[in-house]
């Protein structure tokens, strides 16, 4: 321990600083406000110290920062006393054989996944060695009766093309949810990531073994009533086991938000009808999928028209390209290889554009959508199934031999 005393409010003026590390010295007081203006900082380290207060929201708005470690204060604003209390505690779900605690979630070291529509996502490491992932929820309006209800419900899903669900946080300055963590990130980060450059081609097989199985995980969700929605389809929220089986996260979270939690970025997605982040539908779910399918298919990230930013309106340039008669360019150039796929190829982007109808009642259900999806695909992965049956024993996630010591707090 060599540092002492409270960290200087200057820090927030070196504004090229890119790591910063602290940690394991004897400093005390709040961390500074002003670290909103550490805009290039992409490592913060300050775990083994002994702050006071809550961590300041700014440092979780850092756009750059990837990697964090704030030891018992790295969830945020969760206070001590609260933790030692047991009258909040980490609120588990299913039959797992070991759950970790609070003060144990909040020791682990994190590692920034990415920010998105309803919140920050970590990958936090326990002391065990365990991997998971934790979203740190913003802008929620529920109350904590609301909140337990919602997410009780959403624990209760359970589907081999979902993200499960492991447990929850609530308290009045923090609400978390835990994730099995997805070794093979997002299929946004797949097709975009650095703008594509070095990244690994994903064949014909994989994009369509992704699009039945998200398509098979959203039917799910409908299939529990008429209300039951996702809510925020896009390809940032289908993640990948390590065999690239899709898996849908971030469902049952809209119902939470503000509805001024939607942002900009995630316009291209949302169907013209949808004017409220909360009022979701499981026809607007359709339109979502398919312009995540559109995306997938062409390798183009969708936007809205009026935002002056990367991307496409894609179902208007797809239509563009395909006026009069259906031709190739308009598919991602790794996909042109495959031409003995290719009249599967036209039909799943014909179905991508039934889904994007301008009005809900032309859409067609989901459980439509991944029962074509699978008529048009399956001949193809049939042929890949024997390849990675090996895989899916070692993508079950939450997995059973680390969590074997005490049951902790449960839910059924």
């Amino acid at each position: 321990m060599g540092l002492t005393g409270s960290l200087p409010s200057g820090l927030g003026n070196l504004t090229q600083l890119q790591t910063l590390s602290l940690r394991f010295n004897a400093l005390t007081g709040p961390i500074p406000a002003d670290f909103a203006g550490l805009k290039a900082l992409r490592n913060l380290y300050l775990q083994g110290n002994f702050f006071s207060g809550q961590v300041p929201d700014s440092v979780f708005a850092l756009q750059n920062l990837v990697r964090l470690n704030l030891g018992s204060a790295v969830a945020g604003s969760v206070e001590k006393s609260e933790v030692r209390s047991g009258d909040k505690s980490l609120v588990f779900f299913g039959n797992v054989n070991r759950v970790f605690s609070l003060d144990e979630l909040l020791r682990a070291s994190a590692e920034v996944l990415g920010k998105g529509t309803f919140g920050t996502t970590y990958k936090a490491t326990l002391e065990m060695g365990v991997s998971v992932a934790v979203k740190r929820l913003k802008d929620v309006t529920a109350t904590e009766r609301e909140f337990r209800e919602r997410i009780e419900q959403v624990g209760k899903m359970v589907h081999q093309n979902l993200v499960p669900l492991r447990g929850y946080y609530f308290s009045r300055d923090e609400k978390l949810v835990v994730y099995d963590y997805m070794p093979m990130g997002s299929l946004s980060a797949l097709l975009h990531a650095n703008g594509g450059v070095g990244r690994t081609p994903l064949n014909w097989e994989t994009r369509s073994a992704i699009a039945l199985g998200a398509a098979r995980g959203i039917a799910y969700l409908h299939s529990h009533g008429p209300t039951s929605s996702h809510g925020n389809i896009k390809s940032s929220n289908i993640l990948l086991t390590k065999s690239f089986e899709a898996r849908v996260s971030d469902f049952g979270l809209a119902y939470l938000a503000l509805p001024t939690s939607t942002p900009n970025r995630v316009f291209g997605y949302r169907a013209p009808e949808v004017t409220d982040a909360r009022k979701v539908s499981q026809k607007a779910d359709v339109y979502s999928f398919g312009i995540m399918l559109l995306e997938l298919l062409t390798g183009k990230a969708p936007t809205h028209s009026s935002l002056n930013e990367e991307g496409v309106d894609l179902p208007r340039w797809v239509q563009s390209v395909v006026q009069d008669e259906w031709n190739t360019e308009v598919f991602d150039m790794e996909l042109l290889r495959y031409q003995s796929v290719e009249e599967e190829m036209v039909k799943l982007l014909q179905l991508a554009l039934e889904c994007c109808a301008q009005y809900p009642d032309k859409r067609p259900s989901m459980e439509e959508v991944a029962s074509k999806i699978g008529e048009i695909c399956l001949p193809s992965l049939e042929k890949e199934e024997g390849k990675n049956q090996g895989f899916k024993d070692a993508d079950n996630g939450f997995s059973q031999q680390y969590y074997s010591v005490d049951s902790g707090v449960s839910h059924a």
